[in-house]
């Protein structure tokens, strides 16, 4: 009876993860649906700005998002590593507040002051950005080449795959 569940339950779960990987590869080679979003200061980032001057990583991420806010300090870390070698990373927020309601949150709460991001975050009050990228679950993060096309597309955060993501970075830095 054991070897029968075990079997049924290695059986769920090769499906479900030969989905998940459907689910990502299927926006590898599809041009980034562009956009123009303010950042925490108002100014707005556009994605025809960021093409060709390097690798443009978004993060789709949330305040009450524990896998998100973990992963911060894994994607700062990278970011200093590799933004003199053309690195972008734009942290999307997803919660539909306004700039100044993330900076007083990583001013208010340990886990984000913790985070130290240096990066540039930005807001989609209007769920425009979220949608184009179809976020389903957060995080999602969207790794765009200097040719303005998806590269890597992924959901979810757990510890070490931040190593998934240096090797994908230091790829598409190389081209």
């Amino acid at each position: 009876m054991r070897f029968k569940a075990l079997g049924i339950f290695v059986l769920f779960v090769s499906i479900f993860s030969a989905g998940a990987v459907m689910a990502d590869t299927a926006w590898v080679g599809k041009t980034a649906p562009e956009f123009a979003v303010p950042n925490t200061d108002g100014e707005i980032v556009e994605l025809k700005e960021l093409v060709g001057a390097g690798v443009i990583w978004l993060n789709f991420w949330g305040l009450r998002c524990g896998p998100c806010v973990r992963e911060l300090p894994a994607l700062e870390a990278l970011y200093q590593k590799y933004k003199d070698d053309g690195l972008v990373i734009i942290g999307v927020n997803v919660d539909g507040v306004d700039g100044n309601f993330i900076k007083k949150s990583f001013n208010d709460r340990d886990d984000l002051q913790n985070a130290k991001v240096t990066f540039p975050l930005v807001t989609d009050t209007e769920f425009a950005l979220i949608d184009s990228y179809e976020l389903m679950g957060a995080p999602l993060n969207v790794m765009i080449d200097r040719a303005g096309v998806v590269q890597y597309h992924h959901e979810g955060y757990e510890a070490g795959d931040e190593v998934e993501y240096e090797e994908i970075i230091k790829k598409l830095l190389a081209n």
